[in-house]
């Protein structure tokens, strides 16, 4: 196995702390959505610019789009998530353009 290079090691060594991290991983996207919640007092019930904002978490599965809801409370703890699993892929790309240059260049 070829020595590996500076930028391949810094990405496996953020990789394996998100990875065993407690911080949770989600494969996921957050999409807000505006809805109205049907109480004709309410400040939504005058148009569309008054509607509320409820966040969802989007992923594709076998071709077909999914979505959650996420209560409030939980936003900021799946936001960190979703931004988990960005960076895991970000660095994940890296790890295998570093393995792809290495293709030929050993001895057989």
């Amino acid at each position: 196995m070829a020595l590996k290079s500076a930028k391949e090691r810094t990405a496996r060594a953020r990789l394996r702390q998100i990875m065993n991290g407690s911080r949770g991983i989600l494969r996921a996207n957050l999409v807000p959505m505006k809805r109205y919640c049907g109480t004709a007092t309410c400040r939504c019930a005058k148009g569309k610019r008054y509607w509320h904002i409820s966040w969802y978490a989007s992923q594709s599965q076998h071709g077909k789009m999914r979505m959650k809801s996420i209560p409030p409370k939980q936003l900021d703890e799946i936001r960190d998530w979703a931004k988990s699993y960005q960076e895991a892929r970000r660095l994940l790309a890296i790890v295998g353009d570093e393995r792809w240059k290495e293709i030929g260049r050993g001895k057989a």
